[in-house]
């Protein structure tokens, strides 16, 4: 009877220790699937919030220090000239709060230097950059030619030169109507240019008012450099298109603050309360993106000038110290 008792004894100390081992396994598994599942909900909402969430995005790897990764690169750590920039940037957004919007992306090291880079800012004139590219796509493709003729027998050619060069508004609308504005939109969309848009005309109750272009100093930047590195269309309209931007006739932005050792190519934009700039800064072999948009002026041909000279003038101190 004792041996039997003591039977029992072990034995429901031995159901107990199996039970408890049993526990302690359920207990690990689930805290695993529940760390795995938190870092799951965060790269989903990493990609969601992710300037650039397509589904043939690049990885890392594959494009390190290009726009795409704008967002992610602007969090690494910074050389002390980036730093440096950093700080006039932080000192310009104390006194003119949420009106700049930065994007430098030095192409060598893969450094990038950012403020508000996805802040939504009306486009300006910065809507024909993505404009240019909509019309040398179907360039590409065929649809279009760059001796076609217009209405007023001026050519394609001739419209895209007066767009770019001298921010001629009438070609670019004409452009635009050519192959339409939604058009433009879901195209540019479909490239990864999200934040994006081209809807100058919205509707309500029947009325038609004007709307705004939109887009940010991260998909501007984004843009440039993937025209840089040949990535948006053939060569022969990359080279053309990068032509238009080096013979800008418009100098009244960040050119006040850069010095002659370097070569600008870019388009502004300008509005009453709005004042960009964006283009591609060449100097020693080196190439540099940079995207300025600010708003919020009363007067942005005046007020906006001091701005772009100490942005400039910043921008040359990084470059000089590359």
């Amino acid at each position: 009877m004792k041996k039997r008792k003591k039977l029992k004894k072990k034995y429901a100390l031995y159901i107990s220790t199996v039970f408890l081992l049993g526990c302690v396994t359920i207990l690990l598994w689930d805290l695993k699937k529940s760390q795995e599942g938190e870092n799951s909900v965060s790269a989903q909402t990493m990609t969601e919030d992710g300037t650039y969430a397509v589904d043939d995005v690049q990885t890392t790897d594959e494009i390190s220090g290009t726009g795409a990764n704008v967002l992610l690169q602007s969090s690494n750590l910074l050389s002390s000239s980036g730093a440096d920039l950093e700080t006039e940037l932080t000192a310009l957004n104390v006194v003119y709060p949420d009106q700049i919007g930065f994007v430098l992306i030095n192409e060598q090291s893969g450094e990038v230097i950012t403020t508000n880079e996805s802040r939504i800012f009306t486009s300006a004139s910065l809507y024909k950059l993505f404009l240019t590219y909509a019309i040398l796509e179907q360039v590409d493709t065929g649809l279009l030619s760059l001796q076609d003729q217009m209405a007023d027998g001026a050519t394609i050619d001739d419209y895209l030169t007066s767009t770019i060069t001298v921010s001629a508004n009438e070609p670019a609308k004409e452009l635009a109507h050519l192959i339409g504005w939604e058009n433009i939109e879901t195209f540019i969309h479909e490239q990864g240019f999200v934040s994006t848009s081209f809807n100058p005309y919205l509707e309500y109750d029947g009325i038609y008012y004007n709307g705004d272009l939109e887009t940010t100093p991260a998909e501007v930047a984004f843009l440039l450099e993937r025209l840089l590195e040949g990535e948006l269309l053939s060569e022969a309209s990359t080279k053309y298109f990068l032509g238009l931007l080096g013979n800008q006739q418009l100098v009244y932005a960040l050119n006040t603050g850069l010095s002659s050792d370097v070569t600008f190519a870019h388009k502004t934009g300008l509005l009453d309360d709005v004042s960009h700039d964006a283009g591609i800064l060449s100097m020693d072999g080196q190439n540099y993106i940079v995207a300025v948009l600010t708003d919020g002026w009363l007067n942005a041909t005046d007020d906006a000038t001091p701005v772009f000279e100490e942005i400039g003038s910043a921008v040359m101190t990084y470059l000089y110290a590359q």
